[in-house]
């Protein structure tokens, strides 16, 4: 405790029925997935010398979607909306829509909800996304786009040979924007921070709880805000999957039971699973 940013133990200021308003900068980025993630745990596997690591690869990627228990219904629900951008029938292009399934569910739209659950009360919140056409770096590193060029990587000596001007300029742009928040709350505050900028950046709106104030950066080299990301998919998500949810019950596709048909909920009679299987 400083006696200015920590003025109580941690303990105390959660017993205050209302926190102090903190702002909030959050993104996400199409590079990212539970694919990606279990993979990562495969690698460390394979670093520790463990032959199994594909066994713990698959286990990591089953745990992720909510272990053995799936909800066929669900299941095909998501096979067809997602089966819309890739075809099922390939086998790269089935782990690719399983990718995108999981991502939303589970990472991206969980994110945008909570900017908004931020928004409504607890701060100015500032989203920005990283779009999958700008997610295939040439440094070939594991960090997400967001985070090689929030930290600078493209001007470490050893990377900065494998990334474009453009790419160095907008990490440049980038840092600046964090270098703000962390000094003011607002990436679009003016804070010194390194000879190398020049001109004005476009300004980042904040994201609102308001009905039209989706409003995220995309990490693009143009710096363009937009409005409504995923908003499709996630509503995807949280309205047809929650109802179908609800009309369909929990487990591995059973009928509805009698008693939910009579008009009673599943939240009334059992306690339906957050997270389901999209496909094994």
């Amino acid at each position: 405790m400083d006696g200015i940013y920590l003025q109580e133990p941690l303990a105390k200021a959660l017993q205050r029925p209302q926190l102090q308003k903190v702002d909030l900068l959050i993104g996400s980025a199409q590079q990212d997935g539970l694919i990606s993630r279990a993979k990562a745990i495969k690698k460390f596997e394979e670093s520790q010398g463990r032959a199994n690591s594909k066994t713990a690869f698959y286990q990591a990627l089953q745990n992720s979607l909510g272990g053995e228990e799936s909800n066929s219904f669900i299941e095909d629900a998501a096979t067809w909306y997602y089966s819309l951008e890739h075809s099922t029938d390939d086998y790269s292009s089935f782990s690719r829509a399983l990718e995108n399934a999981t991502r939303d569910q589970f990472i991206t739209c969980p994110i945008i909800n909570m900017a908004s659950h931020w928004a409504a009360s607890r701060g100015n919140v500032f989203m920005y996304h990283v779009p999958e056409s700008s997610s295939q770096s040439s440094s070939g590193q594991e960090f997400l786009l967001d985070v090689q060029y929030a930290f600078g990587l493209p001007f470490y000596p050893k990377y900065e040979a494998q990334f474009t001007e453009e790419e160095k300029s907008l990490s440049l742009q980038i840092m600046q924007y964090i270098s703000n928040f962390i000094n003011s709350g607002n990436p679009n505050y003016p804070h010194s921070f390194s000879r190398r900028m020049l001109g004005v950046k476009p300004a980042w709106p904040m994201y609102l709880s308001s009905d039209g104030g989706d409003n995220y950066k995309e990490f693009t080299v143009s710096l363009p805000n937009l409005k409504g990301l995923k908003k499709a998919d996630c509503s995807f998500w949280s309205d047809y999957i929650r109802r179908l949810k609800a009309s369909t019950g929990s487990g591995s596709g059973e009928e509805p039971s009698a008693e939910n048909s009579s008009g009673e909920t599943p939240s009334e009679s059992q306690p339906l699973r957050d997270e389901v299987a999209y496909s094994r």
